[in-house]
């Protein structure tokens, strides 16, 4: 028998661990494997978690803010958890259906988040990928170049456009 409102057992899980260290890494991991098990339903292959969640915040879903999620999961818990069980269910959006992401808008993100989300993308990107990213003016542009650079990643070109600035950023090829 079916309670109505009854709570999933992720839920559950989430709220025996609230407050505990490492709840807040745990959740990020969450929404990574989320990713990665959409794709794999809906695609029939697997792909690296680290590569779903890239794609998946590089396509700045609204019906899915993963990035405010990231910068506090703790607080989008309950959000995180309906994610987790809409992407057993629901079909990838079309937005996902391509190759890898070419473009990360992070214009009105703050520091230090928007250097924290370039390199989640970066990280799930393959080897040589191009990424333009399009940045605010200030700390953004002074910050997250450099961040990319000390990940040993090559920014290409820095452009202003109106009113924001666009990098091109070239992933470097994994350490052994």
């Amino acid at each position: 028998m079916s309670v109505k409102n009854e709570k999933h057992a992720l839920e559950k899980w989430m709220d025996a661990q609230k407050g505990n260290p490492g709840f807040e890494i745990a959740l990020r991991k969450l929404i990574s494997f989320a990713c990665s098990e959409w794709y794999r339903r809906e695609n029939l292959v697997t792909i690296a978690p680290e590569e779903a969640l890239a794609r998946v915040l590089a396509a700045n879903l609204s019906d899915y803010p993963l990035g405010m999620w990231l910068d506090s999961p703790a607080r989008f818990a309950p959000e995180i958890a309906d994610f987790c069980e809409k992407t057993k269910v629901e079909p990838l959006p079309e937005t996902l259906k391509g190759g890898v992401p070419t473009l990360l808008d992070l214009r009105g993100v703050v520091c230090p988040n928007n250097a924290m989300r370039s390199r989640l993308v970066m990280s799930g990107l393959p080897d040589g990928a191009e990424l333009e990213i399009y940045l605010d003016e200030g700390a953004p542009i002074e910050n997250v170049p450099g961040a990319l650079v000390a990940d040993g990643h090559v920014v290409k070109k820095r452009q202003k456009k109106e009113g924001f600035w666009s990098i091109s950023v070239v992933k470097r090829p994994g350490r052994v």
